[in-house]
């Protein structure tokens, strides 16, 4: 028997699309922190981001290593000038850095009345390689947090997925076993294979039906409107 429910995010639920490499968006961050005294220029703006992003990662001893994004914009604005930065203020520039880079941003068409109709029968939860300080107020827009009282985010963690600790720890906050678990997710190589690592069924969504180093999805689907009709099969 199906006991629970688990969802990646980005690609599963939330259909976005975002270029943090775009000149544009550290030009007018650059400016904006101007207001506030921050001197950075553009291209020290990137180049800075970037390096950061790539130290922590390689400081990580995880085989599977995360950053977490609010600790990088720490680190720069405090490497500006600020010996100290109000977290308000980080987060502040953290999510006007994130809505520069969007370029897409919905829901998955159904996502919302299928969760609603799973809710009914079964434990859900997302478990999703995601930023806290972007996933957090994302969530809120489009009311996805509303359908998910749980919430396990890679950057909190300090590693991602294909670790299958992300999984496991699910399992464990919700009390199931791998045998009553499914995870839905939109990435063969992190999805797949850590959900099929973890012992749990997996369900690939957006995609053709296809294997990664020998691991298989139990069903796929490419709209909402399939999944409930899968679950019952599954569960047969």
């Amino acid at each position: 028997m199906i006991k629970a429910i688990f969802f990646d995010l980005y690609g599963t639920l939330i259909d976005i699309r975002t270029d943090e490499y775009d000149d544009s968006v550290y030009e007018t961050l650059s400016r904006y922190l101007s207001y506030y005294s921050f001197n950075i220029p553009p291209d020290e703006l990137k180049k800075s981001y970037f390096a950061l992003i790539q130290k922590d990662m390689q400081n990580s001893k995880e085989k599977y290593p995360e950053v977490d994004v609010y600790k990088i914009f720490f680190s720069i604005l405090q490497g500006y000038g600020r010996k100290k930065c109000p977290k308000y203020f980080v987060t502040n520039i953290a999510l006007f850095f994130r809505a520069l880079t969007l370029k897409h941003f919905s829901v998955f068409d159904g996502s919302y009345d299928v969760i609603n109709t799973i809710a009914k029968k079964y434990k859900i939860a997302i478990i999703s390689d995601a930023q806290w300080i972007f996933a957090e107020p994302e969530m809120s827009v489009l009311g996805i947090d509303q359908l998910f009282n749980t919430k396990i985010l890679s950057s909190k963690m300090g590693f991602k997925k294909p670790d299958i600790r992300l999984f496991t720890y699910a399992m464990e906050k919700f009390g199931v076993k791998s045998e009553e678990s499914i995870y839905i997710g939109d990435n063969p190589m992190k999805d797949l294979k850590g959900a099929k690592n973890a012992g749990m069924r997996f369900i690939l969504f957006g995609s053709e039906y296809r294997e990664y180093n020998g691991l298989y999805p139990d069903r796929c689907f490419y709209h909402y409107s399939e999944l409930i009709g899968i679950l019952n099969e599954i569960e047969k």
